[in-house]
């Protein structure tokens, strides 16, 4: 059996408010053919298939004309939310992607051995698979409701409340079929890519589980979250094949790729990478305030996009150097100051003293803009809450 595992997409991600879809929809029809080319069986999606909860139009037909050129090509899929994705609007059209061969996964159930899929293949064997979609510390608190467990407890236990869930799913493995668990979190050991973001929606993303509590009957281990391709563990065999395009510069030179997967029933999978090229490259260069122009000549040939760090003394005037920048290269994206001197040059950026919604205000207008009203309503509920939770 040949499966292509592939996560992360970001479809509808902005970065500094350059919207990065159109080369999300390059990767993803890159995937497809690759998906064809490579006559992979099943393909396995293990999350963050969006940016946003609420993506737009654009994001949402870039993964859905994915979804079209998998059916097209006779390849069914599987995929689970991330904790970038809208589990219910997942959830909603789960029905719909189950006509084009795609299984969704987007929230869990009172039964987890209910989030087991079986896939069958053209070459007549059968993909099992235990997807666990993402379970934010207040989502498994929620799970563990519906369970009848002492939510208390499972607030203090992440992991043995995550390990409940792997372990049912690994009981729906079947003998005789490709056994297989895809989740989206976070393995003790995984090398994150270095990001740009300071602010985390999740307030609980510092979870982790130990790569001891996979199911022992699972053949391969698909996960997503980690945005660096790497492989997290021997036994079972589990890897995280990375976000398909660079996604901010924290992620630049990163070589992006998808994992094809060639296994037989019982027995030891073989990895293998598979280079992507979409996307646009990115880089960040520094320079000398009185250099650079000469520093920006050099990446003349540079086609990606470029976050400039000028170097300047302290309480040096800057007036114009974003338009001074942008004429030596206008494929800049970000214009900013050596950390050293940005509490001096630019007071306005120190972070120092600052409270979570004057910092998630300042990242929203970089990104997006003022930040409505209603947002900032629901931010500030959230922030409340989750103090009050800590405190507890």
């Amino acid at each position: 059996m040949r499966v292509l595992h592939t996560a992360d997409f970001h479809a509808g991600r902005l970065l500094r408010g350059f919207d990065r879809t159109p080369e999300i929809h390059e990767a993803l029809s890159e995937i497809a053919a690759l998906a064809k080319s490579e006559r992979a069986d099943v393909v396995l999606i293990s999350g963050d298939l969006f940016d946003t909860g609420n993506p737009s139009a654009d994001a949402e037909a870039s993964v859905f004309d994915f979804f079209l050129r998998l059916r097209d090509a006779g390849i069914p899929g599987v995929a689970i939310a991330g904790n970038h994705d809208s589990a219910a609007r997942l959830d909603s059209v789960a029905g719909l992607l189950g006509w084009v061969g795609i299984q969704v996964v987007a929230q869990p159930t009172p039964n987890p051995v209910e989030m087991v899929r079986h896939v069958s293949t053209r070459s007549g064997e059968t993909l099992t698979v235990g997807a666990l979609p993402y379970l934010s510390e207040r989502r498994l608190v929620k799970a563990a409701d519906l369970l009848g467990g002492d939510t208390g407890t499972w607030r203090q236990k992440y992991r043995e409340g995550m390990g409940f869930f792997l372990r049912r799913l690994g009981e729906g493995f079947r003998p005789g079929s490709v056994n297989m668990v895809m989740a989206h979190t976070t393995i003790d050991g995984a090398i994150p890519s270095g990001s740009e973001r300071t602010i985390q929606f999740d307030l609980t993303n510092h979870y982790t589980l130990s790569g001891l509590q996979l199911p022992a009957g699972a053949q391969y281990v698909a996960l997503g979250h980690i945005h660096k391709p790497q492989q997290v563990s021997e036994a079972p065999v589990a890897a995280y094949p990375g976000s398909i395009i660079q996604l901010d510069f924290g992620e630049a030179g990163e070589k992006k790729q998808v994992n094809l997967i060639e296994v037989q029933a019982g027995g030891r999978p073989v990895i293998t990478p598979i280079p992507l090229a979409s996307g646009r490259e990115l880089k960040t260069v520094r320079a000398d305030l009185d250099a650079i122009e000469q520093r920006l000549e050099r990446e003349k040939a540079f086609t990606g996009l470029l976050k400039v760090v000028v170097r300047a003394p302290a309480g040096t005037a800057l007036p114009g150097l974003k338009d001074r920048v942008l004429r030596a290269a206008p494929n800049t994206l970000a214009v900013e100051l050596d950390a050293q001197q940005e509490d001096l040059a630019t007071p306005e950026l120190k972070r120092e003293g600052l409270s979570l919604m004057e910092l998630y205000e300042r990242y929203h207008r970089e990104r997006r803009g003022e930040l409505p009203g209603d947002l900032r309503a629901a931010f500030k509920e959230a922030d409340e809450q989750a103090r009050e939770e800590e405190v507890a």
